[in-house]
């Protein structure tokens, strides 16, 4: 009677805590809402954690200053701001704490430290009416929780709907910087691109794709769409 989608993955006090956006087929509106696995990978039943009027998908959780934080998607927000939730009793409870970026509809908002700096990675339309997978926009600032975010000049950073939308956290790992990307070329979600990071600065961005999966180890499976990880636990969608 529902689906689940964007799982993010974070392990804290010995356990993995999964959050991901619950969608009930009977209103089709998205809340989000954590699930607890033990080592032995049992788990916990789904819990909700939070709901607006609007739907709300793709919880991007980063730390800062000890406290957790989060920001989701905020195209269905008809204000079109992104929101900062700001955890309280983990994993549970979860309160407004401000707006970030406004009047910029984006997806799958993706927030990133890196060379002492806060990047925010979302997709947006060119154009009203046309694909929000297309244009790969970045934002920067020194303090994550600072409504002064600088449009990077070389916005959109990517303009490409094989590897413009964002599939998870972005990751370091052998030395390189990884950011996951939806290809929605032929349908939303077809596959997911791994692209090495190559330049990542106030006036410079560069990417290149390094590898690419389809869900191609089931015949039932159209799509692949989300990919986190965290201390030895994948998640995917």
């Amino acid at each position: 009677d529902r689906f689940w989608a964007d799982p993010f993955v974070i392990y804290k006090n010995n356990k993995h805590h999964v959050f991901f956006e619950e969608c009930e087929y009977t209103n089709n509106k998205g809340y989000l809402s954590v699930m607890t696995f033990d080592n032995d990978g049992n788990h916990s039943n789904p819990i909700k954690i939070l709901e607006c009027d609007y739907h709300l998908s793709y919880p991007s959780i980063f730390e800062f200053n000890n406290d957790l934080y989060l920001i989701h998607a905020t195209t269905h927000n008809s204000k079109s701001y992104i929101e900062l939730f700001k955890c309280e009793n983990f994993p549970l409870k979860w309160k407004f704490d401000r707006k970030l970026i406004e009047d910029i509809p984006l997806v799958d908002t993706t927030i990133f430290f890196y060379d002492n700096t806060w990047w925010i990675f979302g997709c947006k339309a060119e154009l009203d009416g046309s694909s929000q997978s297309n244009e790969l926009m970045l934002y920067y600032s020194d303090n994550p929780l600072s409504q002064n975010w600088i449009s990077h000049p070389l916005n959109p950073i990517v303009s490409n709907i094989k590897n413009a939308r964002p599939a998870g956290k972005i990751f370091q790992m052998n030395n390189k910087i990884i950011r996951p990307a939806q290809n929605c070329y032929k349908i939303y979600g077809n596959g997911v691109s791994f692209n090495e990071i190559i330049k990542l600065n106030e006036n410079e961005y560069e990417e290149k794709e390094f590898e690419f999966f389809t869900p191609n180890w089931k015949n039932d499976m159209i799509g692949l769409h989300t990919f986190n990880y965290d201390k030895g636990f994948t998640v995917i969608d």
